[in-house]
């Protein structure tokens, strides 16, 4: 068989064209950001997503010399948040960083105006958070073994405060009360903060909290912990027991925090907000702070934090369609 030469010439055009092709991407990478970038949270201002944001956008404001500012879209269970970021250009200028739970929960119980997996990409997992059972003072309770027996022997009269129905942390005592074969009375309250309140005025006995919205309390003993609902010990609550060790072994949730992008943003676009983001969330001091509020730094690459999506929905999603919860 005769060999085919290609010609010289051909040889340089091809590669020529091969790295033309390539040139915007790098560009694009090298040059990015080269503006101010939005950083959306559904949240308020003064909570630990809001601090996790701050944090993250300083440390990447001094790595990359741009601005990232937050901004606080706040209202709809977060869905005002999402739907804004969504319907944003696919540039890698405005992100979200905000819980899975409206990723893996919400369009179960919500008809929502985009799709969260199609209209968002997964970035990086930023940081995670236990959920804990604590009770109020004027309960009486002081373990968790506490909580079922009374609960058994006095069917929905333990009253739970509910500060965030469709979340993690909303499921995560239907977990319990599944498991244990037990009932509460859920009282809904408009935030974590009036719930708390509600929980240190003996308004309600116990409470399914974010480690980080109860962490002062428990430290002025005005919130009892009874169990975090993690397989092994959270590392700021060495002395608390898991839901695991005590028993409930499939009582298990964790509030995970990530960036997100429009889908569509370059995927190199959405590698450097990935390094960057890694970097940044190494940092000793970030680190320290965000401990102070119940966060531990955990990230990911985009294709692990979009499996661990996966997996979470296959998880929550039937637990929120059997509970018959309706947000709109």
């Amino acid at each position: 068989m005769t060999a085919v030469r290609t010609p010289r010439r051909a040889l340089i055009w091809w590669a020529s064209s091969a790295l033309l092709a390539c040139t915007p991407a790098l560009a694009q990478t090298s040059s990015y950001p080269s503006k101010p970038v939005r950083l959306v949270v559904p949240f308020a201002p003064g909570g630990p997503v809001d601090a996790l944001a701050r944090a993250l956008g300083a440390k990447l404001m001094a790595a990359t010399g741009q601005q990232f500012v937050v901004e606080n879209r706040v209202g709809g269970g977060s869905i005002i948040a999402w739907d804004a970021v969504a319907k944003s250009p696919a540039d890698g200028y405005t992100l979200l960083v905000a819980g899975v739970g409206s990723r893996t929960i919400l369009p179960s119980v919500a008809t929502l105006p985009f799709d969260p997996a199609k209209d968002l990409v997964a970035v990086t997992r930023l940081a995670e958070t236990a959920n804990i059972f604590v009770a109020s003072p004027a309960s009486g309770l002081k373990t968790l073994a506490d909580l079922v027996a009374r609960a058994k022997a006095n069917p929905g009269q333990i009253n739970m405060a509910n500060p965030a129905p469709a979340t993690v942390t909303h499921f995560a005592a239907t977990l319990l009360q599944r498991e244990a074969g037990i009932s509460f009375t859920e009282v809904p309250y408009k935030g974590g903060a009036p719930a708390t309140n509600a929980l240190m005025a003996g308004e309600v006995d116990v409470m399914v909290a974010d480690i980080g919205a109860v962490m002062a309390q428990m430290q002025g003993g005005r919130a009892l912990p009874l169990a975090v609902t993690t397989p092994k010990r959270w590392p700021m609550l060495p002395a608390v027991p898991t839901t695991t060790e005590l028993g409930y072994a499939g009582v298990v949730s964790v509030n995970v925090y990530g960036l997100f992008a429009p889908a569509g943003t370059p995927k190199a676009v959405v590698e450097r907000l990935g390094t960057l983001s890694a970097a940044a969330m190494q940092n000793k001091d970030l680190r320290d702070n965000l401990g102070k509020l119940g966060l531990m730094a955990d990230t990911s690459s985009a294709e692990a934090f979009e499996a661990y999506l996966r997996e979470q929905t296959t998880k929550w999603a039937p637990l929120a369609k059997a509970s018959g919860l309706r947000l709109n």
